[in-house]
């Protein structure tokens, strides 16, 4: 150890839990805000459980005929996709110290991250939406990218797809409102 460096004591299993009770629960809390502040609080416990089951994407484009407007409809749908997250890095960090054998499997894909040269985590942009946040962090572990980039990455993904697909659904909503419109008007 360098001197004036401190000594870094590693975290409790418990402490860790407990950060990722909060994290989890500041996830929920704010999109269950954001829900009750927009007057529509069993919609949005739906579309909670919906982002929480089937990731944010789907559950943002639901959001549009459920009468959410695109942004809180995207932002609700991302923060309830994020709930899960931490006990996935939990859970990965927990089973590669219990289970030696994956620790090793996990050091050799390492070595094969390397392969994807320049791009790296920040491909976990164009990759998150189609994989989805879940499996994009179980890959970023595996390949032993640093966690912090893995997750800015695979959140820069999920922020930009699921507003374009609540954007994209809302327009389209907006334009059969419309030819209802006209065509109860024009008979």
């Amino acid at each position: 150890m360098r001197f004036g460096q401190p000594q870094m004591q590693p975290r409790s299993f418990l402490q860790l839990l407990l950060f990722c009770i909060g994290a989890s629960l500041t996830f929920f809390l704010s999109a269950l805000w954001i829900g009750i502040m927009q007057g529509k609080t069993l919609l949005t416990l739906s579309l909670i459980g919906g982002s929480i089951l089937l990731e944010a994407q789907p559950a943002a484009l639901a959001s549009v005929p459920l009468g959410f407007h695109p942004v809180p409809g995207a932002v609700i749908s991302i923060l309830a996709n994020c709930i899960p997250l931490p006990f996935l890095l939990l859970m990965f960090q927990q089973i590669t110290r219990r289970w030696r054998w994956l620790g090793r499997k996990l050091k050799k894909a390492e070595k094969w991250s390397g392969k994807f040269g320049r791009y790296g985590v920040w491909g976990l942009v164009l990759l998150s939406p189609f994989l989805g946040a879940y499996a994009s962090v179980a890959v970023s572990y595996g390949l032993g990218w640093n966690p912090v980039r893995a997750l800015i990455s695979i959140l820069i993904g999920m922020v930009a797809s699921a507003f374009i697909i609540t954007t994209g659904g809302y327009w389209v909503v907006s334009l059969f409102h419309h030819a209802n419109f006209l065509a109860l008007h024009i008979h």
